[in-house]
């Protein structure tokens, strides 16, 4: 019994992480944004592949080494059958958002049960819960475990309908407002909490050297 109901736990926790993988990874060629054309990401990509490093989300020290190093500098991990080449190709700032939201499946639950659920979520906000807590417990993918974060992410790499409603004036900072993907039936629960912000970014050619 213990083992049944672990294994319905944890395929039901794999269902909500995965209830909208695309949301912030919309097919989108990163190297781009550093304006190479595609002919020279072609030419870097038959030496081995590129990689974007940004200054928010990676701090290792790999990371830290890399973003010290100027255009065309490399450095070099020694391994025991090969090495591994960086070469930092390109730098550049490009803009990122970030917002905090709670999302809400609409394959799990229809229109008006989404709504019900919404109107909750609101009440428990004005009556000052705070809106990590409150997307702890109500949103449905994965972002619950940071309380609603979105982490930074760029224009190319969300929906259409999603960016142009978080980049609309109208809504001011710390705003509660919504948003619907009817065609996915994703709905949200939204707030600009965060000032759209051009992060450091470099992009680097990850090359291969054998020892054999």
């Amino acid at each position: 019994m213990n083992k049944l109901f672990f294994c319905f736990s944890f395929l039901f926790f794999s269902l909500v992480l995965t209830a909208q993988p695309l949301l912030f990874n919309q097919q989108h060629n990163d190297a781009l944004d550093f304006g190479l054309s595609e002919k020279e990401i072609e030419e870097y990509n038959k030496r081995g592949y590129l990689e974007v490093f940004n200054e928010e989300k990676h701090n290792t020290k790999l990371a830290k080494k890399l973003f010290a190093k100027k255009v065309g500098k490399s450095h070099k991990q020694k391994g025991r059958t090969e090495n591994t080449i960086y070469t930092v190709v390109a730098e550049s700032k490009n803009k990122h958002y970030r917002v905090d939201y709670i999302f809400l499946d609409g394959n799990k639950y229809d229109y008006e049960q989404i709504q019900k659920i919404r109107k909750k979520v609101r009440e428990l906000l004005d009556d000052g819960v705070k809106f990590e807590s409150v997307a702890r417990q109500y949103s449905m993918d994965h972002n619950s475990t940071r309380g609603g974060d979105s982490g930074w992410f760029k224009k190319e790499k969300t929906m259409d309908d999603f960016y142009n409603a978080i980049s609309n004036p109208k809504y001011l900072a710390n705003e509660i407002f919504e948003i619907d993907l009817p065609e996915k039936n994703w709905y949200y629960l939204v707030r600009k909490n965060y000032t759209p912000t051009a992060l450091n970014e470099i992009l680097i050619l990850v090359e291969k050297e054998s020892l054999r």
